[in-house]
């Protein structure tokens, strides 16, 4: 219902007029005409993505330190309301101060907070805490990345930008959590969380 209701309502945006539209040029797997720092920003996204495994691993986590199973999917929904009550605020101060900054604050945030969460035997409230942390992460990166995308990349060439951004990183996803699953059942969570979080921590190298 809430689907149907969304395409009603879009039927009735209507978009601003243009001038004329030059020819679409052919389709083509090249980076021509790109710059260089986009191009090493594909290349430090996807090392990212690598280290950001399914956020399931993280609930796992979250039950073998304590949190109750009837208390999972709410510590879940507390994270999506920060990230939602966040993201708005933190996306329009990253107009003003810069997306790279955010973003390397924001992957700095997700560093501390792996490299914690393979530590064994941390309290309740030290989960709750770090669950936090991500939520503001999650605010952080979620719009600003690709805003990043947009501000790095020519504006007759953003479809393309966009269009390689999502590839990378889309393809860093399931080599992201089968490593990361492997390494969790076969040498256990704490070489697992440091695998994301050495990731993380080299993307953030490269970026700065």
């Amino acid at each position: 219902v809430p689907a149907a209701i969304t395409i009603m309502l879009a039927l009735y945006i209507k978009e601003p007029k243009r001038d004329a539209v030059p020819q679409a040029s052919r389709f083509s797997w090249s980076l021509e005409g790109m710059p260089v720092q986009f191009k090493r920003y594909l290349v430090v996204a996807g090392i990212f993505a690598l280290g950001n495994s399914s956020d399931m691993f993280l609930l796992l986590r979250a039950r073998e330190l304590g949190v109750p199973q009837e208390k999972i999917p709410l510590l879940w929904a507390s994270i999506s309301l920060i990230t939602t009550i966040f993201d708005t605020p933190l996306s329009a101060m990253s107009d003003r101060f810069g997306r790279k900054r955010f973003i390397l604050m924001a992957w700095l945030a997700f560093v501390f907070f792996y490299l914690c969460m393979s530590v064994q035997g941390i309290s309740l409230y030290a989960v709750l805490g770090l669950f936090a942390l991500y939520g503001l992460f999650k605010a952080a990166t979620e719009g600003i990345e690709k805003a990043l995308v947009a501000d790095m990349a020519p504006k007759k060439l953003l479809g393309t930008a966009f269009g390689w951004f999502n590839l990378i990183t889309g393809l860093m996803l399931f080599p992201a959590s089968f490593i990361f699953g492997w390494l969790y059942e076969s040498k256990g969570s704490t070489v697992a969380f440091l695998f994301s979080g050495g990731c993380s921590a080299l993307a953030v190298t490269l970026l700065t």
